[in-house]
């Protein structure tokens, strides 16, 4: 089963339909990680959404905006869920869940955990998954039932891996509270675990999980747009995917999954 119950099994639109999809997925992150990359260093006033420390910048909002341009233009019958307020009812039985800008922080400091992340769901979960991370030149992509990859090489997570010998990627919320709660969890990790890494874009974290860059991720408070592409990423590549805590996931190959969900409640 994938993260919130949702299967991930090969029924849905055929093969070739969900390329298609998949391409266009690719091409709208490609074009928002190009305008967000015009972005960086310039201008780009910056708001405060839950708190003080969860910043929206103009360039998210260009971002999805482009986003949904292009994905609407392609597919005008198509739901869509974004990170900065865009919500469209669907007629066709398919959504796109874009998160424009994954890691504003880092992008506002100029760090290269960044990307743009786009989803398209249908009534069993996620059906593709694009993570585009421009700084990188990295693209993620994934098509339910026929794996994940990175450019021309097909991924996969590492298991068996002991949970004393893995690396656990994490992130924190931004709420202050949630991090108290979230200390308490990571010290648990820090001592079962081989070490915690803490990138700042949990759609990277996901496919950095894919990859075999990492073991295993947990993370509590985040938004479904944080991970619906990478979530079928990870899956796809071998990963285990469940639900964690009040709004979160974890995920880990098959052989680690347990045991760190022992560790971290």
């Amino acid at each position: 089963m994938g993260p919130c119950g949702h299967g991930t099994g090969v029924s849905g639109p055929a093969a070739a339909d969900r390329t298609r999809l998949a391409d266009l997925a690719e091409q709208a992150a490609r074009e928002a990680g190009e305008e967000l990359l015009r972005r960086r260093g310039t201008t780009n006033p910056v708001e405060a959404k839950s708190s003080a420390t969860d910043p929206v910048s103009a360039a998210d909002r260009a971002s999805e905006a482009l986003l949904v341009a292009r994905l609407r233009s392609a597919r005008p019958d198509d739901g869509i869920l974004g990170e900065e307020g865009a919500a469209r009812t669907s007629h066709s039985g398919l959504r796109w869940v874009v998160d424009p800008l994954d890691g504003t922080v880092n992008y506002l400091y100029g760090l290269s955990d960044w990307c743009v992340s786009v989803a398209c769901e249908d009534a069993a979960g996620g059906l593709v998954g694009v993570v585009h991370a421009p700084v990188q030149s990295a693209t993620f992509r994934a098509v339910r039932g026929h794996g994940a990859w990175l450019g021309d090489t097909r991924l996969a997570v590492n298991d068996p891996v002991p949970l004393e010998q893995a690396l656990v990627a994490t992130g924190f919320a931004y709420d202050r509270a949630t991090r108290r709660a979230q200390a308490e969890v990571v010290s648990r990790v820090l001592v079962a675990a081989r070490d915690i890494r803490r990138g700042g874009s949990a759609a990277l974290d996901l496919c950095a999980l894919a990859a075999g860059r990492v073991d295993a991720y947990y993370e509590d408070g985040v938004a479904h747009w944080d991970w619906a592409a990478g979530a079928l990423i990870a899956q796809e590549a071998g990963a285990s995917v469940s639900p964690y805590g009040k709004q979160g996931l974890i995920a880990a190959g098959p052989a680690l999954i347990a045991d760190l969900q022992a560790v971290v409640g």
